[in-house]
């Protein structure tokens, strides 16, 4: 796994529907929030994640994300 591919600023609450990446991501919360669930999940839910939070996504694995109010930074790497 490659750490720090991209460092982003995500908007207060936007939103990002239902998609997937080719290889695992890796997102290391560092400002804000944000609140992830996997909708093809046989019992999804919603997870929120804060500051100091690392959170994997499967490659292929189907995830739907809101920001939280007051945006999300954090460091992506896959």
């Amino acid at each position: 796994m490659r750490l720090a591919d991209s460092f982003a600023n995500l908007r207060s609450n936007a939103y990002y529907s239902p998609h997937s990446h080719e290889c695992l991501t890796t997102h290391l919360i560092v400002e804000g929030q944000l609140t992830i669930t996997y909708p093809k999940d046989d019992h999804p839910s919603k997870t929120t994640y804060t500051a100091g939070a690392r959170v994997d996504v499967d490659a292929r694995r189907v995830h739907e994300v809101w920001i939280g109010p007051q945006g999300c930074t954090m460091v992506i790497g896959d």
